[in-house]
């Protein structure tokens, strides 16, 4: 009885370490405009042989963080706790930075899809993501590494190749990897650029470099870009100080006013102190054409800022019309970027490209949002973590092979 009980378990062993490897790549900023712009041969190579979608939809607001933790969490920002790049937390008093979680895992509120891999017995890797360094009930990703802005992409791609290139029983089962140079140029030098073109080709170089080094290996690709990009520039800039007329209000320390570039997002319980907030901004000379005003109650739908109860979610939101930005006086401007509401710029999609055993061949999809990307992911590893997440089971049927 124990040698067929053994016998078994080293079955459900095997069967789990076998099954076909995921990877999913992230290109931040790439635009879903840019495949065609700029026809990246590998990257087309891909979409061309695997499952595309027409575009990728991002989460409100359309910036880096939110949307990263969106796409391995399968829930919206407020859900996740991370409403913004930059925002305030009433219940912690302080403002979050980029990678706070390292510090304070308090910040994310919902398991990224790794958390749930290493749950399951199966083994995670991660070459950079937004967050990654959080420990989630204490535990970190099997393999990881701590992020470093200037790693060279070409060691990012050499690590992925070396973990799939393991024995079966070491093989991650999911591995995530991020380049961030895509959206550093369209920030700096803006979408028409050489600078851009230059990075767009390294990235897709180094696909290439990919997809040549795992060839005999079965993997399931998912690549993707957290959103996409939209001219801006130091014309379309408000000094966001000037909209308050009183400088007592900047200086009164129970407002919060949190600077992210295509939004304010104000923190303030006092409702009449919100009322003057609400007044001074409707009283500036600066044009009600570069941005809207929204109180809490009447965030629009497409937002999911709807828990009344959120500690993160603001009070007001001063949200900026492309191509305006809210900027602070002396820094640097810059030429194109994200975070405005998607559904005002559609050069906001992003991109969602699948190819590998699993996915069909020559299959274009719908565009639909990023949230459903974790589950699409659990379906391809068997994990039970469907449950509680957002999904779309029409999406998944056209993506998979029968």
């Amino acid at each position: 009885m124990r040698y067929l009980f053994l016998l078994a378990l080293s079955f459900v062993m095997i069967t789990v370490c076998a099954k076909t490897p995921v990877v999913l790549i992230s290109i931040d900023g790439f635009a879903n405009h840019y495949l065609d712009k700029f026809k990246p041969k590998n990257i087309q190579l891909l979409a061309n042989s695997g499952t595309k979608s027409k575009a990728l939809l991002p989460v409100y607001p359309s910036k880096t963080f939110p949307n990263h933790l969106s796409i391995v969490t399968g829930k919206y920002p407020q859900e996740h706790g991370l409403v913004h790049n930059k925002f305030y937390h009433k219940g912690l008093k302080e403002n979050y930075y980029l990678g706070a979680g390292k510090n304070n895992s308090a910040w994310l509120t919902a398991k990224p899809i790794w958390s749930a891999i290493e749950e399951q017995g199966l083994t995670s890797a991660i070459y950079f993501w937004p967050e990654s360094e959080t420990k989630v009930n204490g535990k970190l990703p099997s393999y990881f590494f701590p992020y470093k802005h200037n790693t060279p992409n070409s060691e990012r791609v050499d690590q992925v190749i070396k973990w799939l290139k393991l024995p079966k029983n070491k093989r991650p089962s999911f591995i995530a990897m991020y380049f961030s140079t895509v959206d550093s140029a369209g920030h700096h030098y803006g979408q028409n650029s050489p600078e851009l073109a230059e990075a767009i080709n390294g990235v897709d170089s180094q696909i290439g470099r990919l997809i040549a080094g795992i060839d005999d290996i079965p993997v399931n690709i998912i690549l993707v870009s957290d959103h996409g990009m939209t001219d801006a520039g130091v014309s379309n800039e408000i000094i966001w100080q000037d909209l308050f007329l009183s400088r007592t209000l900047k200086d009164d320390s129970s407002t919060h006013i949190v600077n992210g570039q295509t939004q304010l997002y104000i923190y303030e319980s006092d409702e009449n102190k919100l009322l003057d907030v609400r007044s001074q901004l409707s009283k500036t000379s600066i044009g009600k054409d570069k941005y809207r005003i929204y109180a809490k109650e009447n965030y629009p739908k497409h937002w999911h800022f709807d828990d009344k109860s959120s500690q993160v979610i603001p009070d007001l939101i001063v949200d900026a019309i492309p191509p305006n930005t809210f900027a602070n006086p002396n820094k640097e401007t810059n030429v194109s970027t994200h975070g405005y509401d998607p559904k005002l710029a559609k050069s906001l999609e992003a991109i969602f490209i699948a190819n590998g055993p699993d996915f069909r061949v020559g299959k274009v999809v719908e565009p639909f949002k990023n949230v459903y990307i974790y589950s699409i992911i659990s379906r391809l590893l068997n994990l039970d973590t469907i449950k509680g997440v957002n999904r779309s089971v029409q999406v998944e049927s056209q993506l998979f092979k029968e």
